[in-house]
């Protein structure tokens, strides 16, 4: 059972508890289809370079110790999308967790040698610093409770172990752009439940107990979806907002941290 602050209403927690086990039985596709072969299919340039963040972040962590093996929790891990790039990491044990029994079945078939459970994050059951590394992708911006999962994930996370920590900007100006003009409908169908800018964030990721080593600013937020797919998807508009990214960084896409936890 998911546990909330007192600042979520009544009505509101029973819907956010309620909510994905109806849309699971009623196989609303947010919930069932397969995010592996969805992600397999559409792998853009700014996808590419989450990828290779996260994998270079646990590399350059695993090279700094000398105990093997090294534990990595998936916390949210969905179908295992990180997952495949993880595996091929050697002197790794690998742990995944979801809430989603559908998606952890198929995250079991797939990677039989990675130690998946069903739970919930806002209750990890696992011993605390129980892992050295712990990803945490696109998933904090879905729990209602956002500074208790980060309290719980330092829980598990040993001393000087690393987190890493991705999240869309959607606070940002261009976000909001695109959520109140140019698509209104994203706000009725989207699951976040938090709208994030990097100074909120940080200020969440440093108050749980972590310092922020380096930050991995996603590409640029361009508001119009379509626009936004068409220039991703080539490598002169790739580039081109690249560019954008360094000239107005407060409009990225998104953020990727890795951070260290505090003694």
């Amino acid at each position: 059972m998911m546990k909330f602050s007192k600042k979520f209403e009544s009505e509101e927690i029973d819907k956010i508890q309620k909510y994905p086990k109806q849309e699971m039985e009623r196989e609303n596709p947010w919930y069932t289809d397969d995010q592996f072969e969805a992600a397999e299919k559409n792998v853009k340039p700014t996808i590419q370079r989450r990828y290779h963040f996260i994998f270079d972040s646990i590399g350059k962590y695993l090279q700094s110790y000398n105990k093997k093996p090294l534990r990595v929790l998936d916390a949210g891990c969905g179908d295992g999308v990180q997952l495949k790039g993880i595996i091929k990491i050697p002197e790794l044990e690998i742990w995944g967790i979801d809430y989603n029994p559908i998606r952890t079945g198929r995250a079991g078939e797939r990677f039989p040698t990675v130690n998946i459970v069903c739970g919930d994050l806002l209750d990890i059951p696992f011993k605390k610093k129980a892992f050295d590394i712990v990803l945490c992708s696109q998933v904090i911006e879905h729990i209602p409770q956002d500074d208790f999962l980060l309290e719980e994930l330092a829980k598990v996370v040993k001393p000087e172990g690393l987190l890493i920590l991705g999240t869309p900007n959607e606070g940002c100006f261009m976000a909001r752009l695109r959520n109140h003009i140019f698509a209104r409908r994203i706000l009725k169908s989207t699951d976040h439940l938090h709208f994030y800018k990097e100074s909120i964030i940080r200020r969440k990721i440093e108050g749980a107990g972590f310092i922020i080593q380096e930050v991995m600013r996603e590409n640029w937020f361009f508001p119009h979806q379509r626009i936004n797919y068409y220039l991703t998807n080539r490598n002169w508009g790739f580039r081109f907002m690249a560019q954008l990214n360094k000239i107005i960084p407060s409009q990225a896409a998104g953020y990727y941290f890795r951070c260290v936890k505090v003694q």
